[in-house]
């Protein structure tokens, strides 16, 4: 996992690698990781998608309830990773900062 790259990167993501960076994750985990986001970073990300999937997630997340802060951090590493996996194998447009450190 890249240190160097935090959350608030995803919202520098087209709607489409966003929806491929969510895809990596199952359904409880995207909510643990969401569910932990400040609202702000929360509803620009999922103003990303449909109009829809955004309303689903949103009340996915409403129903889940509150996630414990190591729960939410663990999910949004999940995240991160994912993001950098797919950024290497040029799957979304995305620089990895482990890949501009010699």
């Amino acid at each position: 996992m890249s240190e160097l790259v935090n959350i608030e990167e995803l919202g520098l993501l087209d709607n489409s690698d966003l929806r491929a960076v969510f895809d990596q994750l199952d359904d409880a985990r995207l909510v643990e990781a969401l569910s932990g986001l400040a609202p702000a970073l929360r509803r620009q990300l999922l103003g990303k998608l449909a109009p829809a999937p955004a309303a689903r997630w949103e009340a996915r997340i409403h129903q889940r309830g509150p996630v414990p802060a190591e729960t939410a951090e663990t999910a949004q590493r999940a995240l991160i990773e994912a993001l950098c996996r797919l950024s290497r194998s040029g799957q979304v447009a995305f620089d990895d900062p482990d890949d501009l450190v010699a």
